[in-house]
């Protein structure tokens, strides 16, 4: 039997931190790593979260590992939640708002500098994982499984199987308790450890030894994919652009792992594979927290940011006595008597027309943009000024009507921003 404590002891110094955080259930893959750990001297904490889905059961978990972290000397922290009562509150998925709750308990402990969280996860979980990601269709990223250091998250028993931990956990008095639910095969992962997984192993004996094999050659499939793309990533971070050129000489795989470093749905990807044969314009709306949609542009896409502190144009109006020396598209110089009811501030719409000066008929806003030439991606934040009747002003752009002259009663019409 491969010796289980010697690796992890041979492993953790490869990310050296301050103090490790056991993510602790209280079942053996848990408590070993909590005990390993703790004899080998290491600066050693317990995070426990207690949902109180199983009664009595939760309790004794919870005091179990209270229990261990007080002969052992060393910090427990625990978070309580009701899970049951927050899901009926608000809905959602069992294991995912569990999975949601954990971890952002788990991050509070890697704020500070130095600090690595522990887990349990094993050999017989990658396995579980490889097959439920496949079941999903997940790419690449997906079978490539759990990563034995993922930055400040550390699985140092990946390497051993389920029995291996408890044969250690037997040879050195290790305490813990069995979760009964795991026997249930109500949930998705535990009919494929009880039903189909020994069902393939009767036939295919040693299938859990070609699986993490194949998750090896996976992960380094997936290192290589993340070194070509995680420039470009970070290029459509600083820019928010990613050039025709760049993205034709993407694979489809590539594509597939820009997608996930972008938080794009994965689902998208079809849609994202026409828009580049789409015409300059084409908007892809997104559901994604940092980007609102991708705009083609005639040789390169725009990546649309979630503006949520957007400054907020005002009209600002003042009476003044003389006229510029040259006039600029700027500013607004107008006689209040040639307005049609107010004069207000809106953003352009389809069909929008002016008369700009020197033009020799009207012109929709649309040419005006177009001729000079602005982004299709920055034209949706385009104001006019207009009144009643007509629009006297694309803002930046053109100027309508009539020049004042100065013995009329002039008002200057310019733009601030507030927020």
């Amino acid at each position: 039997m491969r010796n289980l404590e010697t690796y992890i002891c041979s492993s953790l110094p490869k990310s050296p931190a301050i103090q490790y955080f056991v993510a602790c259930s209280g079942g053996v893959d848990s408590m070993v790593l909590l005990h390993v750990l703790h004899k080998n001297g290491y600066v050693v904490s317990a995070l426990h979260v207690n949902y109180r889905l199983r009664g009595l059961d939760s309790e004794n978990d919870q005091r179990l590992i209270e229990t261990t972290c007080k002969r052992y000397g060393i910090p427990f922290h625990i978070k309580r939640t009701d899970l049951h009562k927050q899901l009926e509150e608000k809905g959602g998925n069992l294991q995912e708002e569990a999975r949601n709750e954990r971890y952002a308990f788990f991050e509070n402990f890697t704020k500070t500098a130095d600090s690595k969280i522990v887990f349990g996860h094993h050999a017989d979980d990658q396995v579980e994982t490889f097959f439920l990601n496949l079941a999903r269709g997940a790419g690449i990223m997906g079978l490539a499984g759990m990563l034995e250091v993922n930055q400040c998250y550390l699985r140092p028993l990946l390497p051993f199987f389920k029995a291996e931990i408890h044969a250690y956990a037997k040879e050195n008095g290790v305490v813990w308790r069995e979760d009964v639910s795991n026997e249930s095969n109500k949930y998705q992962r535990n009919k494929l450890r009880n039903v189909f997984l020994p069902a393939v192993k009767e036939v295919i004996p040693d299938v859990s030894e070609s699986v993490l094999l194949l998750v090896r050659v996976f992960q380094e499939s997936q290192l290589e994919l993340e070194r070509i793309v995680t420039p470009i990533y970070h290029e459509i971070e600083r820019n928010s652009t990613l050039s025709l050129k760049d993205f034709n000489l993407l694979s489809k795989e590539e594509i597939l792992e820009l997608l996930r470093q972008l938080g794009i749905p994965l689902r998208m990807f079809s849609e994202i594979l026409k828009i580049q044969h789409s015409e300059k314009g084409h908007r892809l709306n997104l559901s994604n927290n940092l980007y609102t949609c991708i705009i083609r542009e005639a040789d390169y896409f725009y990546f649309q940011r979630s503006n949520t502190n957007a400054q907020k144009p005002i009209l600002n109006k003042e009476k003044v006595d003389f006229l510029p020396k040259k006039f600029t598209k700027d500013a607004l110089f107008i006689n209040p008597i040639a307005v049609e009811g107010e004069l207000k501030l809106r953003k352009w719409e389809i069909g929008d027309r002016m008369r700009p000066i020197g033009a020799g008929g009207s012109k929709l806003i649309s040419d005006i943009l177009s001729d000079a030439k602005v982004p299709n991606h920055l034209r949706k934040d385009q104001f006019v000024v207009h009144d009643d009747r007509q629009i006297f002003w694309c803002v930046g752009f053109a100027i309508g009507g009539f020049r004042p002259t100065e013995k009329e009663l002039i008002h200057k019409i310019s733009l601030h921003f507030e927020g």
